[in-house]
């Protein structure tokens, strides 16, 4: 028995898996039919009737959401009859719903709005008075639900129940009158709540964290992958005015099919409301110093050079790119001979069902392909701060923000004398403030390089904004330290390191930017499992 059928849509044959809705097979032929209610990730409901179409031998129009596509079937999306129903359905939706466009955060992207103009009668015939719905209803830490602009798809009911299995949502109360709301005594908390915002057709879910806060066509949205944690999702980062006001789920079906976690979707906020480290700061025996960039790598250099051999320790990030670690890699065997290169372990939690990974670091994987695995347990972390403070290291770098605890700093505090301890990261930390040199660097969304995943698929990331100040890639500010010492390190850009690391490490055979793409590869060396 054959596996597949054949139908015909607006002229044209289409040959589907059996199971197939017409609905699925007209979106395999790029054609648009209208949807509310229906989403390739959740369960078919059919209750929004927008997606009607002709089909020939049946009496009146169907929902192609609900309809499986049989063989010889003829289709048609458009054509009178077609509109006349979706005209009919929409006025239906829009006869309680308020002509608030103007104020509503989902204006400029929303489906109601969309398909009014598309399928809509353009008046209305509805002189009764509307039913009032909740207006700015807090329903979670991060959600406000709006019930007068819902039209009751019932999509985050839906992913609630079937993705996250937590069930907060449901509908209350009957035919007009039927509205979404959390049950008595919870709340939208689950950890990925903000997904209900993206999957609603219209204003009824909005972020609080982005409500109001900018309009949607004056975003840029920059596909990128998120770094909160080892799974990498696919994002887009909407960008304006130098900044990033929100961040939302790109499809990705290997990586993090449609959604994302609400740690993820806010990690960009310590971006702008973390206190950020400016400028080159030196500090002697009085307070720090302003120093030029250059003129603060020809004094790290200067010291990295009379450390003794294996006198230098280095403190990275796994969350660095993997360009980065090509380059400190190149950097500990050719310019600090010996050094010591700890990857701190970053875990909180455990990882769950659906996306998240309690490895917090975005590139273990890719420390890992470097030669530089992370520390597990901590051990060589301690080994070598307990090292630094006995006076076996003349030099520590520590490259990125948070990896040294307040209370690790004051015992490294009484080694200043001995121990020069260079901070490079973001953002201010009591760390800098003891640093004899510290130097800023790019915050997420402000560089751009390779992350690879728990899964082993290397992916890009993209620069959404500038920083304000002069903040150097992790990257490029060894490549100068190289320079510095005589070796040649000069790259332009990460596609180059990338280009060169691709060429001189195995596990990296022949990866360009370009090859990344929007969707990532799989290297076939890595990766610690599978989803």
């Amino acid at each position: 028995m054959a596996d597949t059928i054949k139908l015909t849509i607006d002229g044209k044959e289409v040959e589907v898996p059996k199971g197939t809705t017409v609905l699925q097979a007209a979106d395999r032929m790029g054609l648009d039919v209208p949807r509310y209610c229906y989403h390739d990730g959740l369960t078919i409901a059919g209750n929004c009737r927008i997606c009607l179409v002709d089909i020939e031998k049946m009496p009146k129009l169907v929902t192609s959401c609900t309809t499986q596509a049989a063989e010889g079937m003829v289709v048609r999306t458009s054509g009178a009859k077609v509109e006349d129903g979706r005209k009919a359905v929409m006025e239906f939706l829009l006869a309680n719903h308020p002509l608030d466009c103007p104020i509503c955060d989902q204006a400029g992207e929303c489906r109601l709005q969309q398909y009014s103009f598309e399928h809509g009668r353009g008046g209305t015939r509805f002189a009764e008075e509307k039913i009032k719905g909740f207006k700015a209803q807090s329903i979670g830490p991060h959600i406000e639900l709006d019930t007068e602009r819902c039209i009751v798809c019932t999509r985050c009911v839906r992913f609630c129940d079937e993705v996250t299995k937590t069930g907060e949502l449901g509908v209350f109360q009957r035919g007009a009158y039927s509205y979404i709301d959390v049950f008595p005594g919870t709340e939208l908390g689950n950890a990925y709540s903000g997904n209900t915002v993206d999957i609603c057709p219209v204003g009824a879910l909005t972020l609080k964290e982005f409500r109001f806060r900018k309009r949607v066509w004056e975003l840029k949205d920059v596909p990128s992958t998120c770094g909160a944690c080892a799974r990498g999702c696919n994002v887009n980062l909407g960008t304006a005015d130098e900044q990033i006001w929100r961040m939302t789920p790109r499809q990705n079906m290997d990586v993090n099919k449609w959604w994302m976690c609400d740690e993820g979707r806010l990690s960009y906020q310590p971006t702008h409301e973390r206190p950020r480290l400016r400028e080159a700061l030196a500090r002697w025996d009085g307070p720090p110093m302003a120093m030029s960039y250059p003129k603060a790598l020809d004094f790290l250099a200067g010291r990295i050079a009379a450390a003794g051999p294996g006198g230098v320790g280095v403190i990275a990030s796994g969350s660095l790119t993997l360009e980065d670690f090509y380059m400190l890699r190149r950097f500990a065997s050719e310019a600090a001979k010996g050094a010591r290169v700890v990857v701190p372990e970053n875990r909180r939690g455990e990882d769950d069902a659906i996306l998240i990974r309690a490895d917090k670091n975005a590139n273990s994987a890719g420390a890992a392909l470097m030669g530089m695995p992370v520390d597990a347990g901590g051990h060589a972390h301690e080994a070598l701060l307990r090292d630094s403070v006995a006076g076996k290291v003349d030099v520590l770098l520590v490259l990125g923000d948070d990896l040294v605890s307040e209370g690790r700093v004051a015992q490294l505090a009484p080694a200043r004398g001995r121990l020069f301890i260079c901070k490079i990261g973001a953002f201010e930390s009591p760390l800098t403030a003891a640093a004899g040199l510290a130097l800023p660097a790019p915050a997420y969304g402000e560089f751009e390089g390779t992350w690879v995943n728990f899964q082993g698929r290397a992916q890009w990331v993209r620069r959404g904004i500038t920083p304000r100040h002069a903040a150097p890639e992790t990257w490029r500010l060894l490549a100068e330290l190289m320079v510095r010492a005589g070796i040649a390190a000069h790259f332009a850009s990460a596609a180059e390191v990338l280009s060169e690391a691709g060429q001189r490490v195995e596990a990296l055979h022949g990866l360009t930017a370009r090859a990344l793409g929007t969707q990532g590869v799989e290297l076939a060396t890595a990766g610690a499992g599978k989803p």
